[in-house]
């Protein structure tokens, strides 16, 4: 596995020696693992004497020479995954990621940052395949503030220290020695403690303040350390190069922080077994239990500061089992080693387990395409797939997000621009591995997209359409042999054509016993003029007669509704024809239907047909494209060509003669042709075999 790590800078920081623990462990997991940063530091030294590659990107011109540089390196190191910490380099990271050839990319989150921070990060967020953070505080913060993540997308990891063998054992001096060490920063609070400190002396308590650390807060605080009178006993030591012995040469570490996201300097402190005080904001109450591994105060509050000093410099006994409970604590929960074991896990996952399909639907229905989209939704899901959808709308929006899937929605306005102008944004967003795309214009548009982003595509063709919506994906799935006969008749290749032929995922019932009184019929269909309704309608209204009592259900919604409740209305069906109107779940009318009828005149595999075969219901269909496949002719059902009428009410009068047969026929074709799993397996090989041709 490769690892590019990318940071603002080289410095001395938490963020910093994170990076440089997880180069080392990597590394020695048989890793490549190569770093960039914006400007250089003391951590780059360190990573070069110990053989690391470290690309230096500069800050110049709106950084857009870094951004071009970064680019570069990543087309010539090709990392697996990329690691970025702190705002600026997650900002490039996250477009150069975006871009081909999509490259995974994980974030640590180390603090709050600043407002526009707040405001830049619910744009790109999502650019991140994962996120890291140091404490559950951050993370909350995080959701809660940013509010696109949820918590399972986000990975809590406690930076941690590394854990050193012996502590060495403290010389006793009548000078109690109070430290801290950080950056000299307002949120690091240091004023409180000389505050604090100032309070301490007024009382005449003998103390020596050691603050380790610099930045651009250095005068002012020495200013106030003198203007309190502390010159005498505060020392400001600078940069601290060798932590451990500093820490080691304290009696109470403080960490008076007005924010703060973990705190590793506390922990480093706590495995120095040192009496640690903490401001009780942000992550330090994950690591100090109050009274059991140190103090903690109100962070508004020096008296309150003051007062934990107070109480500590005046028992050592206190001191010391603080200190011991505080190494105890470090050790269990956080080993900077196995801190670094659990990024590299997350990493090695997200490379070799993520599997993500988006679908685009162009539908906001429940029609047949749909309801094969939809099971392979559930059933992908189920298997751990990672499931992200664009449709047009409900109900379709409602029954993916139920699921679990991820939904975006545009409507259809447009000739479908709108559309495909919001599956661009969402497809550059959650970069997935391939896109499944159903209907027509969702083909088209999915097959212009991927080549567009790189991504591969299968278009499904559930009927008999027309082979330039389908011109530009990377495979086409033909639903029966027909379509594919008809695909190919329009010079389609052969070779990126498979039939995966549509089921349902439901178990067969058993055969009908008894016919209706009225013969109750049911048409399950979308009210549009190439599924034939009028002509069917027609042709029973004008044979009555020969039929005899007749309820029809019509379940669907369409453009044609109104003129085929016209015609009803002024034919002999007046008192006959019931109309539903798009039905959620058409399965719950079947248990008092007695034949299923489809007189359509264009059909790829029709799903009604298959869930009424499954309630024992004889089907009754048009003898085009792939309904013979799934109706045999005078045994599980009555095929007709389209319009023929006479032939049409022969096949009920003759359906209703020997129902029984029919009924027991319907359920043993639908147990032999229904297998659901073998469907599921084939698109599930077909998926990885796209993504493997297209990588």
């Amino acid at each position: 596995m490769r690892i590019l790590q990318i940071i603002n800078a080289l410095t001395l920081g938490g963020a910093q020696f994170i990076l440089l623990d997880l180069a080392r462990h990597a590394r020695s997991q048989g890793c490549e693992v190569e770093i960039a940063c914006f400007r250089d530091g003391p951590i780059g030294g360190m990573l070069r004497q110990e053989g690391f590659t470290v690309h230096i990107l500069g800050e110049n011109f709106l950084d857009i020479p870094a951004f071009i540089r970064l680019i570069g390196i990543l087309t010539k190191f090709r990392p697996d995954i990329v690691h970025s910490h702190l705002f600026r380099a997650t900002f490039w990271a996250r477009i150069c990621c975006w871009l081909p050839p999509h490259i995974k990319l994980i974030t640590s989150i180390h603090g709050c940052e600043s407002t526009s921070f707040h405001y830049l990060e619910r744009l790109l967020n999502r650019f991140s395949n994962g996120l890291v953070f140091p404490s559950r505080f951050l993370r909350d913060w995080y959701i809660s503030r940013i509010r696109s993540r949820k918590s399972e997308e986000c990975s809590i990891i406690y930076p941690g220290v590394d854990i050193s063998w012996p502590v060495a054992t403290r010389k006793s001096s009548p000078r109690v020695r109070i430290g801290t060490l950080s950056r000299l920063h307002p949120v690091k609070g240091i004023d409180r403690l000389i505050d604090a400190c100032s309070q301490l002396k007024q009382r005449q308590i003998d103390f020596e303040l050691v603050i380790g650390g610099d930045g651009r807060q250095r005068h002012e605080l020495s200013e106030l350390a003198r203007k309190l009178n502390l010159a005498d006993c505060c020392r400001f030591c600078g940069e601290i190069s060798d932590r451990q012995s500093f820490l080691e040469a304290l009696d109470i570490f403080v960490a008076p922080s007005r924010q703060e996201a973990f705190g590793i300097h506390i922990c480093e402190a706590m495995e120095r077994s040192l009496p640690v005080i903490g401001a009780c904001v942000g992550g330090i109450p994950e690591l100090i239990e109050h009274e059991e591994t140190g103090l903690l105060f109100d962070p508004e509050s020096p008296t309150a500061l003051a007062q934990a000093l107070e109480k500590l410099i005046g028992s050592p006994e206190t001191r010391t089992r603080l200190g011991n409970n505080a190494r105890n604590r470090v050790t269990s929960l956080f080993d900077r080693e196995k801190a670094v074991a659990r990024h590299i896990a997350l990493f090695r996952q997200l490379c070799a387990n993520r599997r993500h399909v988006h679908f685009a639907i162009s539908s906001c229905e429940l029609g047949g395409g749909e309801r094969v989209a939809l099971g392979l939704i559930r059933s992908l899901k189920a298997r751990g797939w990672q499931i992200s959808a664009t449709c047009s709308g409900e109900p379709l929006a409602t029954a993916i997000a139920e699921t679990g899937a991820t939904v975006s929605v545009s409507s259809m306005r447009g000739g479908g621009l709108f559309f495909a102008l919001k599956l661009l944004a969402t497809l550059c967003l959650l970069r997935p591995d391939i896109v499944s795309s159903h209907l027509n214009r969702a083909s088209l548009a999915t097959g212009l997209l991927g080549r567009l982003c790189h991504i591969p595509t299968i278009a499904h063709i559930h009927g008999l359409n027309k082979q330039s919506y389908y011109h530009f994906s990377d495979c086409l799935v033909a639903v029966s042999n027909a379509v594919k006969k008809h695909v190919v008749e329009q010079n389609a290749s052969l070779s990126n054509i498979k039939v995966i032929t549509n089921r349902i995922d439901k178990p067969a019932l058993i055969a009908k016993k008894a016919i209706n009184n009225p013969l109750r019929l049911v048409i399950t269909a979308k009210l549009h003029k190439n599924k034939g309704h009028l002509w069917a309608l027609e042709a029973i209204a004008q044979n009555l007669e020969r039929i005899g009592d007749i309820r029809i259900d019509m379940l669907g919604e369409g453009p044609e509704r109104a003129a085929l409740e016209k015609y009803c209305r002024n034919s002999a069906l007046k008192n006959h024809v019931c109309f539903h109107g798009f039905v959620d779940d058409p399965e719950s009318f079947y248990d008092n239907i007695d034949i299923a009828l489809l007189p359509s005149l264009g059909e790829g595999i029709p799903l009604s047909l298959l869930e009424a075969m499954r309630w024992g219901i004889p089907c009754i269909a048009t003898n085009i494209g792939g309904i013979p496949e799934i109706v045999e002719n005078d045994k599980n059902g009555v095929l007709v060509e389209p319009g023929a009428a006479e032939a049409l009410v022969n096949a009920i009068l003759q359906v209703r003669a020997d129902y029984q047969r029919f009924s027991s026929a319907a359920i043993d074709k639908f147990k032999i042709i229904n297998n659901y799993a073998s469907m599921l397996d084939e698109f599930e090989n077909l998926l990885l075999q796209t993504m493997r041709q297209k990588k």
